[in-house]
């Protein structure tokens, strides 16, 4: 270990430094955002940059010698045959790991050994590639905040490079740092730095929605892993929702067309349906028994017969999915037309949809639902007689508790229909039976039995569970359905917030001629409770769902959308320009016309008089009213409390303008008892001067007994004239 290089004194090169380790800084934690660090990436990462960051606070610079760098780099490779065979796993899974704890071994120590310009520029390469990594394993909109502030340090990185180096071989002396100059000419890189990043975010937001997009899906095998939510596989182990049920990551956001997003209040979002049951586990052959091509506009014409008849209860609605780990696409009740960047899709045996592919990616997809159920009298007056093909799948019930059958004879009895049988074994379960996520930790034999008749209470999966079999006992066609409930709804971006929290599990019963028809019973949720925080949520959210649509989702179908709202603005635009000529010149017309009928008509002259009238009183109102105040004092004099300094004031100026009728007029430059003194004709100096002193008195010094000698002075001077 070499001993501590004392610190450049340069203020650029110090601010370069700086610079360069926020690069780094910004760039790690951009990718420990993502969560997909293990922990001995987050451990070298964070170690270094904490150590380099206390050390830089103490003006220390490169603290490795070549000599320590080629010990450490030795004892690295040994450890790095461990690392890959060993702690990562070995080949092949191990090589990823074991790739990223090198990289980050690269970057601690070039951290602690740069020099050379070239090593610093291989450090904001490392930097760069940091973040680069991190936008291929997120799309959170957290990721804006660091690609913004890595964009403002990179500006300013490169700028105090370029001058840094400049300046070295340059022959003039560096500016120091820490004095007066060095600190305003970092301050002006960092407001330099700042309004270029800005000005390019601009461009660059211009750009991005100006210029075309076509998306082929090359890298999405690259991309980041999906959320593994449990559920929505063929086989399915009874407790399996519950372990998503405390879970808040978003699965998806739907939004109706047309704004009026509250139509879509409790729909639930179908997934995948289960038909046969074992007593521990549903599962289902799934297999795919339509596969469905696209129209030229991405449209599926979906082979689901609706419920009701064809245009009753249809909502159009879209869909944001995140990437989760199944090809399972949600929609409401019966889907019957579907949207979305699919070439092919597929309908499986049990209605669900399949998308063909992993989802790497945000998918978004628009669906034509129809929501509407039949009457209860349709749906009691159906048959029994079921197909062959119903009976085999969804009559099905694993041996069982013979208690099950009881209950079920006791809850129908008397009861002659499907129907009333179902809706009577809903209720029943809704409202004997209450609703918990606190289950046994170790697996049940009968967990059905134990929900009925010793636990008596579950979540979702167990209501649904012994629902389906109860009717199954009564010879009811039954089937288990998992999804989503319709989830929060956000009124800032008028759409509906669906959480993995939201996974529900519900039965679909089957009525010949009819479908098969939702029966949900599990008790409902309490509302939830909502905060400030919770506002606060939605406001983050309606950015997060602007930034999916438009951003990561951004598509040719975007593109276009956008040049025909550009163009559809220009038109506005172009249209309100035409529109406010066409108001200005019809207003200049009814003026004028107005302004002629007003001079013809009877009212011109006395309202032109009393106009001037009124403008005179607003310019020289002021000055009108002194004057009749000073002719008032004059005229009737103030014996009693004497003049006030204004009056005295006022009384002055009126021996001024008598002397001016005289031909004598007083100068700015002079004051009163100069202008006094310098009178030609000694009676008038004389009682000018006397009027002078006693109007000083009686403005500068509140002498107001003087004020009736004032005015018989001024009398005087009016009167007098000059000897012939």
């Amino acid at each position: 270990m070499s001993a501590p290089v004392p610190a450049p004194t340069t203020a650029v090169h110090r601010y370069f430094e700086l610079s360069l380790f926020l690069l780094l800084t910004v760039g790690f934690l951009a990718l420990v955002t993502t969560g997909k660090l293990d922990i001995i990436s987050l451990f070298i990462g964070t170690t270094a940059l904490v150590a380099k960051g206390l050390r830089f606070r103490h003006h220390e610079r490169a603290e490795l010698s070549p000599d320590t760098i080629k010990t450490l780099s030795a004892l690295y490779l040994v450890f790095l045959l461990v690392d890959l065979f060993v702690l990562s796993g070995g080949l092949p899974d191990g090589l990823v790991p074991a790739g990223t704890h090198l990289v980050f071994f690269t970057v601690a120590m070039m951290l602690f050994s740069a020099r050379t310009n070239r090593a610093y520029l291989w450090l904001a390469l490392l930097a760069f590639l940091e973040l680069l990594i991190a936008a291929t394993l997120t799309v959170d909109t957290l990721f804006l905040v660091f690609f913004f502030l890595f964009l403002v340090i990179a500006i300013s990185t490169f700028i105090s490079f370029e001058i840094k180096r400049s300046a070295e071989r340059a022959r003039t002396a560096p500016v120091a740092a820490g004095t007066a100059p060095g600190r305003r000419l970092q301050r002006a890189l960092l407001v330099t730095s700042i309004t270029v990043a800005v000005g390019t975010l601009l461009l660059s937001v211009v750009f991005f929605f100006i210029l075309p997009r076509f998306t082929t899906g090359y890298g999405s095998a690259f991309a980041f892993q999906p959320q593994q939510i449990s559920g929505f596989s063929n086989e399915v182990t009874l407790g399996d929702i519950g372990s998503i049920l405390q879970n808040p990551a978003v699965v998806m956001r739907i939004r109706a067309e047309g704004g009026d997003t509250l139509r879509l209040e409790g729909l639930k979002w179908r997934g995948i349906a289960l038909a046969r049951f074992d007593g521990r586990r549903w599962y289902t052959a799934s297999r795919v028994t339509s596969v469905l091509s696209a129209t030229p506009d991405g449209r599926f014409a979906l082979p689901m017969r609706p419920l009701v008849p064809t245009g009753q209860g249809l909502v159009r609605y879209s869909v944001l999915l995140e990437p989760i780990s199944s090809s399972v696409l949600f929609a409401a009740a019966v889907p019957v037309e579907l949207r979305g960047r699919f070439r092919v899709m597929g309908v499986d045996e049990a209605d669900a949809l399949m998308s063909f592919r992993q989802s790497y990616g945000i998918i978004h997809y628009e669906v034509v639902s129809a929501t509407g159920r039949p009457p209860a009298d349709v749906l009691r007056a159906t048959p029994t007689d079921y197909p062959p093909y119903i009976r085999d799948h969804y009559l099905q019930v694993p041996p069982q508790d013979p208690r099950m059958a009881e209950l079920a004879r006791q809850v129908t009895a008397g009861l002659t229909n499907p129907y009333d049988k179902a809706a009577a074994l809903e209720g029943y379960l809704r409202t004997r039976y209450g609703y918990t996520l606190e289950l046994p930790a170790t697996p049940e034999d009968d967990p059905v039995a134990q929900f009925l008749f010793v636990r008596r209470q579950g979540h979702c999966e167990y209501f649904a569970a012994a629902l389906a079999v109860l009717l199954r006992t009564e010879g009811i066609p039954a089937r288990l359905v998992n999804g989503f409930q319709t989830g929060e709804y956000n009124e800032v971006g008028e759409n509906y917030i669906v959480r993995a929290s939201d996974a529900h599990t519900w039965v679909e019963v089957y009525f010949p001629g009819v479908g098969w028809v939702e029966f949900d019973p599990t008790p409902p949720d309490p509302a939830r409770v909502r905060t400030w925080w919770t506002t606060a949520q939605h406001y983050y959210d309606a950015f997060d769902l602007w930034w999916d649509e438009w951003v990561i989702n951004y598509d040719e179908s975007h593109w276009v959308r956008t040049l025909r709202g550009v163009g559809d603005t220009a038109r506005s635009a172009w249209d309100a320009r035409w529109w406010l000529r066409r108001m200005r010149r019809q207003a200049a017309a009814e003026l004028n016309q107005q302004v002629e009928d007003f001079f013809a008509g009877p009212y011109a002259a006395p309202s032109i008089a009393g106009l001037v009238l009124l403008i005179l009183l607003v310019l020289r109102g002021r000055a009108l009213y002194d004057w009749l105040h000073a002719r008032w004092l004059l005229r009737n004099g103030r014996t009693g409390r004497g003049l006030s300094a204004h009056e005295a004031t006022l009384v002055y100026h009126q021996l001024l303008r008598a002397l001016r009728r005289r031909g004598y007029r007083k100068v700015p430059a002079q004051t009163p008892l100069e202008f006094a003194a310098g009178l030609p004709a000694p009676e008038l100096a004389a009682a000018v001067g006397e009027f002078t002193h006693l109007y000083n008195h009686v403005r500068f010094g509140r002498q107001r007994a003087a004020s009736p000698r004032l005015i018989e002075l001024l009398r005087h001077v009016q009167a007098w004239k000059p000897a012939r």
